[in-house]
């Protein structure tokens, strides 16, 4: 599920072994946000456009598992 952010791109980008969903806005010098749990790149809704127009190229992905994000592969011992 995604949802809008007003002043934002939304995409899927394929990172090898998951796709991420990820907000973006503005050029420049990437300025990444990061949540926890149990929250989303949605989260940054409100800074997102703010950065990216003061020059940066803002960037929230939903972390995988989370969101429109894959989640992670099993794992073996």
């Amino acid at each position: 599920m995604t949802y809008g952010i007003e002043g934002t791109e939304h995409r899927l980008v394929d990172v090898g072994d998951a796709t991420l969903s990820v907000y973006e806005a503005g050029e420049g010098p990437a300025l990444v946000f990061c949540h926890g749990f149990p929250e989303l790149g949605y989260s940054w809704r409100r800074k997102i456009p703010v950065v990216g127009a003061a020059g940066f190229r803002a960037i929230a992905p939903d972390m995988r598992g989370y969101g429109g994000s894959a989640r992670p592969l099993a794992t073996t011992d």
